[in-house]
């Protein structure tokens, strides 16, 4: 039996490797329609200005979408703009169509960058005490559900490293990969020194690799990444980058974005912001990252990538959804609008795709009326006018 389930296994990644390479090769042959489209919103806080944001999204065991994100409401009694933070968490069974809040808000804390695994754990990122220069980022998992979480599993001393979590995706073969910026202490300002690193976990999150460095500090810097994984197993990464200069600057390269200081970032803001992409090569059970080059997409957030049935890999921002063939050499988008703020996608059984974010963006509370917004459709791809059948196989777990 054992003998036959890797053999099964062997088949089903030789087809969407097949599969994969006749769609790189008649690229130039297809059309990709988005079908079904549809925007709404599903969530708003109870305060008239409402504050909802920073969404997770993933798909348990059963089926079920959930998602959270943080709402900030008043402060009992509290002075004018004090806040205090919940999470709450919405559910859906019938692929998006209805939600409702999950009882007692579970996974508590939120589940944003989480991981599921088909037993049902829940691994998560967290950040460390932002009051607290001392603390660093962990992981944490939950076997209830997220009723209640494990104590901090820390994946690099703390006392030589502050380190941001952002996300963790679940391979097909059952490992981990968590994306983190990593700052070792008295390397300059850790805003501007933060390395974007991965991390493997071959035991469900107990523990994880040594850090793989994903792209030269001084080529830019951010804990933002998100990435898909390919059917011949590499890693397709897409980074929000940003870049300091010095005095004076230099001008702006295609699809960068100058940066205005946040009132809720103690770091100094970058010159520009922008986006690259890279591949992360895998080589037996280890890992090779390729060079990051710049994508041909404008800053917008946190980037949110998706490897589909339909054997293409969608990037998602609110400059539009993007659509390769041919891991990134060229992109086309999509004819239907850009995403809301800080996206997250997963496509479904089905072939749904169902993308959600939050309006708005790096705002304070108060001054600007946010809500969560589900954004929803299908993917046609047709080559010689010839509908493509879907790749059944592939893992689209968030």
């Amino acid at each position: 039996m054992k003998e036959r389930a890797h053999f099964l296994t062997a088949c089903a990644v030789l087809t969407m490797v097949v599969y994969a390479g006749a769609l790189a090769a008649r690229k130039s042959l297809l059309t990709v329609e988005a079908i079904d489209y549809s925007q709404r919103t599903i969530y708003h806080s109870p305060e008239k200005v409402g504050y909802t944001s920073w969404v997770g999204l993933w798909r348990l065991p059963d089926g079920r979408l959930q998602c959270s994100f943080e709402q900030r409401t008043a402060a009992p009694g509290g002075a004018a703009m004090a806040y205090v933070s919940t999470y709450p968490v919405l559910e859906s069974g019938d692929e998006g169509q209805t939600w409702t809040r999950v009882a007692g808000d579970t996974p508590s804390g939120g589940g944003r960058g989480m991981a599921v695994l088909q037993d049902g754990t829940l691994v998560r990122p967290k950040w460390g005490d932002p009051k607290d220069p001392s603390s660093t980022g962990y992981v944490q998992r939950s076997r209830d559900g997220g009723k209640s979480w494990g104590r901090p599993i820390y994946f690099l001393s703390a006392a030589k490293y502050q380190n941001w979590p952002s996300l963790i995706h679940r391979l097909r073969d059952g490992r981990l990969v968590m994306m983190a910026g990593v700052w070792k202490r008295g390397d300059g300002n850790p805003g501007i020194r933060v390395t974007k690193m991965m991390f493997v976990s071959n035991d469900q999150g107990g523990t994880w690799s040594a850090p793989i460095v994903l792209m030269p500090t001084d080529q830019g810097v951010c804990e933002e990444s998100d990435f898909c994984e390919l059917p011949n197993g590499d890693l397709f990464w897409v980074h929000r980058v940003e870049h300091y200069t010095p005095a004076p600057p230099v001008p702006l390269p295609p699809g960068a974005v100058p940066i205005i200081p946040s009132p809720d970032n103690n770091y100094p803001a970058p010159e520009y912001s922008d986006r690259y992409q890279s591949i992360v090569f895998r080589r037996g059970d280890g890992w090779e990252p390729g060079p990051a080059t710049p994508a041909p997409f404008h800053h917008s957030g946190f980037p949110c990538v998706l490897f589909t049935k339909e054997g293409l890999i969608l990037h998602f921002a609110t400059d539009g959804i993007y659509w390769t063939a041919d891991t990134g050499k060229t992109w086309t988008r999509l004819p239907i609008p850009g995403t809301v703020y800080y996206p997250q996608a997963v496509q479904l059984k089905s072939g749904k795709i169902i993308c959600i974010g939050h309006v708005g963006g790096d705002n304070v509370y108060g001054t600007v009326n946010q809500s969560i917004v589900e954004q929803s459709f299908r993917l046609e791809v047709k080559s010689n006018n010839q509908v493509i059948p879907k790749l059944e196989t592939v893992n689209t777990s968030p």
